[in-house]
């Protein structure tokens, strides 16, 4: 989603997917064990604990395939919906992994206390200077970059085409008059999932914050009172793209709308767009591998400078401090950089986080336009990670659906966000 330009520039990316959630297939153990067979090696055990299971297959093959250069080496990996949960679990058990996920900014913060410094490690040169404001406090770096992730409305060229449109809206009016052209064509123009706290409590809401200066500075203004967020300036035009994606979409219906549903709406043909970011290109391509789409910044405001794409990484690897094992940790994570191309890239098909690694066509149309935007340096961050608490999305999310559902008007919807705010910072 965006971030404070001054200290988010990026030099080079590439293309991306989604970041996901899923079960673990190995049970949690004791932290990295060590044993010593006759031969006089050393047996290493190393607990990874992450999210995407998306990528759960894809993972366990490049884990065997680093067991495989490293006999002595095993690496267990868990999978989790919940990696915060779980790793506040497994740290109370002391049974805490010695690699695992970690979010950046307020929950990188959270956790650097118990994170290796990796500020000297030789891929570090490597990273973008976008995935470094997240991972980096007092000047030490806590964490390895997995890839970039950007969103923004996900379209249809083709109904595009069929509505007369020939170029996306880069305004808040060129997007009213998009969605008329549409309804004028006799097409619906969203199909968005607001029975999901992330992509109108997370998402949409972040818009907003990270369009201001100085994303940062501002939410430390809300943090000691100084600022409100109902005089953000870009608290209108959230508004009224929102009012756009339930009056050209499915009205209140839209709360029951599920991501799943959402996608399968958007791959059929039977939407125009869906606020949506290059992680649900994979799911798109499932439903429908012919869809002709594209992705643009939602724009809001009428000046087109304004409109930038949010950027961010979704996921660092972090090693344990406590780790029995931290050197192999550190030797794992710079393996998986010096093959990154293969894994990161042409595997998990994930956005490059490294300088020195490349995109590929097969990352996609929505990876290609929102690079389009890195490359020239119109980019904003991913705003809820400076929020004041992990978590609170879920409950920004509760007036905005009131709203959207009619029982709250904008001014109350505001207050409630307030109020959460402020209650997360007092306590």
């Amino acid at each position: 989603m965006r971030k404070s330009l001054s200290s988010f520039t990026v030099l080079a990316l590439g293309a991306g997917l989604l970041a996901g959630c899923g079960q673990g297939d190995s049970k949690p153990s004791s932290n990295a064990s060590e044993t010593k067979p006759a031969t006089g090696d050393k047996k290493i055990v190393l607990k990874l604990l992450q999210g995407k299971p998306e990528i759960a297959d894809k993972t366990k093959q490049m884990l065997a395939d680093y067991q495989a250069e490293n006999p002595n080496v095993t690496i267990e990996p868990e999978i989790t919906v919940d990696v915060q949960t779980r790793l506040k679990t497994l740290f109370a058990a002391g049974e805490a992994p010695d690699i695992f996920f970690v979010k950046g900014y307020t929950d990188m913060g959270l956790w650097r206390d118990r994170l290796v410094d990796l500020s000297d490690e030789p891929w570090m040169s490597k990273v973008l200077p976008t995935t470094l404001p997240g991972m980096t406090f007092d000047d030490k770096k806590y964490g390895f970059p997995i890839s970039i992730e950007g969103y923004g409305f996900i379209y249809n060229k083709d109904l595009f085409a069929k509505a007369g449109i020939d170029k996306v809206p880069t305004t808040i009016t060129e997007l009213e008059q998009v969605n008329e052209k549409l309804k004028a064509a006799g097409i619906v123009s969203y199909s968005e999932a607001y029975k999901e706290w992330w992509t109108l409590g997370q998402h949409l809401l972040s818009l907003p914050f990270a369009y201001t200066p100085d994303p940062a500075g501002y939410a430390k203004q809300l943090n000691d009172g100084s600022a409100k967020i109902k005089d953000n300036p870009m608290i209108d035009g959230f508004f009224k793209v929102l009012d756009m994606t339930v009056k050209y979409g499915s009205g209140v219906e839209s709360l029951g709308v599920s991501y799943d549903t959402e996608i399968a709406n958007f791959a059929t043909g039977k939407v125009a767009m869906i606020q949506q970011g290059v992680w649900a290109l994979q799911p798109i391509l499932k439903v429908n591998p012919d869809v002709n789409m594209g992705m643009f910044p939602i724009p809001l405001t009428d000046n087109a400078e304004d409109t930038r794409i949010p950027i961010s990484v979704p996921n660092y690897y972090g090693v344990n401090k406590e780790s029995k094992n931290v050197e192999e940790a550190k030797k794992f994570l710079n393996w998986i950089h010096e093959n990154g191309q293969k894994y990161l890239v042409d595997s998990f098909q994930f956005v490059p986080a490294f300088s020195d690694l490349q995109a590929t066509d097969q990352l996609g149309p929505l990876a290609a336009d929102m690079n389009e935007y890195v490359k020239n340096d119109r980019i904003i961050p991913f705003a809820f990670f400076l929020w004041p608490a992990p978590g609170i999305q879920t409950q920004f999310v509760k007036p905005l659906q009131a709203y959207v559902g009619e029982q709250l008007n904008k001014e109350q919807a505001l207050d409630e966000i307030q109020k959460i705010w402020t209650g997360a910072v007092k306590k």
